[in-house]
């Protein structure tokens, strides 16, 4: 998806010679939507997967549903979630 990018380490807006920077931003959305949480989106008030509070939770089943719901939420298509070694790794894509 084409919008407005933010800056990866302060999240700020992303500025540019000729102004505020647009390109892709699929990852940056994705990033978004896993790490705030529910009731922070004023526009869209049940959006928020609040990664952070699945710290140390071994159920990953609920989070795996709470990822793909607010994905779904937000047009994008899920293909694969992996947990593995602490991580996880999500392969989503906004529908066409």
């Amino acid at each position: 998806m084409i919008g407005i990018q933010l800056d990866d380490t302060t999240h700020d807006l992303k500025i540019r010679e000729r102004g505020i920077a647009v390109g892709e931003t699929t990852e940056q959305n994705q990033y978004l939507i896993l790490a705030t949480h529910r009731g922070e989106w004023k526009q869209y008030p049940s959006l928020g997967v609040g990664i952070g509070d699945y710290t140390n939770d071994n159920d990953t089943d609920f989070l795996r549903h709470s990822i793909l719901e607010n994905f779904r939420m937000d047009g994008l298509a899920v293909s694969s979630i992996k947990f593995a070694h602490g991580g996880i790794e999500i392969t989503a894509d906004y529908k066409q």
